[in-house]
């Protein structure tokens, strides 16, 4: 029975590249004349019973799936799964394993480097004929899935086991898209430099005088081990924060971006998330490490911000590209020298952010020395790497000092959390109107923020209600349940005065005694608002709920 051109052409090159050691294969013309010799022979015998067109026209290069089985055999181009979910099959990346130089051990998604290999099996591909290359290979390639292992860390000599602390060498099995660029070296230790000053300087002893903090000491010591232990999920961005320049924290990510190397990192500003193409570094990096963002940025939308730190999916448009849902595992770590508004102001944003402070302030005592030359030095990297990675944790440890700068941070981002922790304490009234409390808050908003505009009065009351659900002392089972105030609101409220919200003042006394004006009366039938813990609730009847919230 004849064989079809494809049938011959699949068969030739599949037996010849069976011979073949991958490890060692022969040089590409060896394989190109060796391939191309052996499927003319198999057209020859095919064509002797074959007569005028139906005869195969004999080969003079080697076919687009020719060239693209030699890069699935010989050179492992892979598809990688980008989630490592039930992802479609159309938004893989199409990778090829390196197997030697600075990228040795990880596969490389760049389709200009497939295609320049490519050609070393047949000099004259067009642009044209490398798209049919490209295209069998999306088509061919076999599909697998990223590394998900959280002990195996990538480093620049081999793999490295974090439980048993050893380094084995790199395998093609082990899919990683990037590396450490630094050797791990057991026997390392911290170098003593001489500086220009007459002293030495010394790692270990340089992270003590980024804080006087020892927990925060330890705590950016773990910062350092995360960003090299990309897929473990850590659930938590590093965000350092100082409000002065010349503190350290500069010199601190120049040191960890020579750690996971130029290659393995991408710089992605806070403000950049929601942009469109901005994200596609994120197929190449194991880590985010910025050093600068811009003061007075408001962050509209954090979906992608809040899924990235959580290593969900999300989505990637790419130039000219398919768009991917892509997983991407690493360590973010923003600096900051003023606070970012971001609009989300959920708990579980505030959970993603660990703000570490830096205190110090070196103005004067500059040393460009350090980040411009000692922390980029491979025996003081060498002895970084091993340090976090024999350090033991899984979980980033949270001084009070990170707390405290939250809980800072939480005011200024969202000035009704700020409002409550001002008033919580302060009111006399066991009953609190939502009316009474907007128009607080926007007397209190025109004091402290004169040149901003409060929120409306909807979204006041939605954020105020789900910040009251941690109170300890006031409730809101049900924020458009109406209630009676009995005696709850019986008594002066001296903020009335103090703030001089004029609707809620006695409408019966005239006099000059604040706390006289500050008595409601008269009080509307019940209300819609909060309560305080242990007071009880006096429910409206349906037939009192006609009119309410006005005092």
């Amino acid at each position: 029975m004849a064989k079809t051109q494809n049938e011959i052409t699949k068969q030739v090159t599949t037996k010849y590249l069976s011979t073949l050691n991958a490890a060692k294969p022969p040089t590409t013309a060896t394989i190109e004349e060796a391939l191309i010799a052996a499927t003319n022979a198999e057209f020859a015998i095919e064509n002797t019973g074959r007569i005028g067109s139906h005869r195969i026209n004999l080969l003079k290069r080697l076919s687009f799936s020719q060239i693209a089985q030699i890069l699935i055999t010989l050179h492992r181009v892979v598809r990688i799964a980008p989630s490592g979910k039930n992802t479609d099959r159309d938004y893989d990346l199409l990778a090829i394993y390196v197997a030697d130089g600075e990228d040795e051990g990880i596969y490389a998604t760049s389709e200009d480097q497939i295609r320049s290999i490519a050609r070393w099996y047949n000099r004259e591909l067009t642009i044209n004929d490398s798209r049919e290359v490209m295209t069998v290979l999306r088509e061919e390639a076999p599909r697998v899935n990223r590394c998900a292992d959280r002990d195996l860390i990538a480093v620049n000599n081999g793999i490295f086991d974090y439980r048993t602390k050893k380094l084995q060498g790199f395998s093609h099995e082990h899919v990683f898209l990037s590396k450490a660029r630094v050797d791990y070296v057991a026997t390392a230790l911290s170098p003593g430099i001489q500086t220009p000053d007459g002293d030495t300087w010394e790692v270990e002893e340089w992270m003590h005088t980024l804080s006087d903090d020892q927990e925060i000491v330890e705590l950016l010591w773990e910062i350092l081990g995360a960003i090299v232990r990309p897929h473990v999920r850590w659930n938590k961005s590093a965000w350092f924060y100082s409000d002065v320049g010349n503190n350290g924290k500069g010199t601190l990510i120049e040191l960890m971006r020579n750690a996971v190397g130029a290659a393995s990192y991408a710089s992605i500003p806070i403000s950049d998330f929601g942009k469109d193409f901005l994200l596609e570094p994120l197929t190449r990096a194991s880590a985010i490490l910025v050093d600068e963002n811009d003061v007075g940025t408001f962050i509209d939308k954090a979906a992608n911000l809040k899924a990235i730190i959580t290593n969900d999916v999300i989505s990637i448009n790419r130039k000219y590209k398919t768009p991917i849902a892509y997983q991407f595992w690493g360590f973010m770590v923003q600096c900051l020298n003023e606070f970012p508004r971001i609009k989300d102001k959920s708990e579980s944003f505030y959970r993603r952010q660990l703000f570490v402070p830096f205190t110090k302030c070196f103005t004067g005592a500059e040393k460009r020395y350090i980040k411009d030359d000692y922390v980029g030095r491979d025996e003081v990297l060498q002895y970084v790497l091993k340090r976090v990675l024999h350090m033991d944790y899984y979980v980033l440890s949270e001084p009070e000092a990170t707390k405290l700068v939250l809980e800072e941070y939480k005011g200024f981002n969202d000035p009704v959390r700020a409002f409550w922790d001002e008033f919580e304490e302060a009111f006399i009234w066991d009953l609190l109107p939502f009316p009474f409390l907007y128009d607080l808050y926007k007397a209190w908003f025109a004091k402290t923020n004169p040149s901003g505009s409060p929120i409306g009065r909807n979204v006041f009351v939605n954020d105020l209600v789900a910040i009251v659900r941690k109170s300890t002392q006031w409730y809101c089972a049900d924020k458009t349940a109406k209630v009676r105030p009995a005696a709850r609101m019986a008594s002066p409220e001296p903020i009335i005065a103090r703030f001089d919200l004029k609707d809620w003042m006695s409408q019966t006394y005239t006099g000059s005694d604040p706390l006289k004006r500050s008595v409601v009366h008269p009080l509307a039938p019940n209300y819609r608002g909060i309560q305080r813990q242990g007071t009880g609730t006096a429910a409206a009847s349906p037939a009192a709920s006609t009119d309410d919230d006005k005092p």
